[in-house]
């Protein structure tokens, strides 16, 4: 399981016609370190929606490269495979990101209608 090292809340995008709150994640993973992780507001709270791996460089990243992906959706890899638990990673590492210091609050003052 992924232990999250630290949560900045990075803003609310709007996707699908829906409002996404977006926080960059540092975790101890050796090959996806830092996550953009993605929730939305739902009847039971804020629920994760998807997890980018975040490879932006400045070298690579400060123009429209499109020779490198610097953004992967990780969220079903992540999540599956013989050493992990599926929806329980999915649900522990949520619970991680939304347990950091100030970050429920960050969203509750973001998320709401403008």
């Amino acid at each position: 399981m992924l232990t999250v090292r630290q949560v900045v809340f990075r803003g609310v995008r709007e996707q699908g016609g829906q409002r996404l709150a977006e926080v960059e994640v540092s975790t101890d993973h050796p090959k996806d370190s830092k996550l953009l992780a993605y929730f939305r507001s739902g009847p039971k709270g804020y629920q994760l929606v998807r997890v980018l791996s975040d490879k932006a460089g400045l070298e690579t990243d400060w123009f429209d490269n499109r020779m490198h992906d610097a953004y992967d959706d990780v969220t079903m890899t992540m999540f599956a495979g013989p050493s992990h638990g599926g929806e329980n990673d999915r649900s522990h590492f949520a619970r991680q990101v939304l347990e950091y210091d100030g970050i429920v609050g960050d969203f509750d003052r973001n998320m709401r209608q403008p």
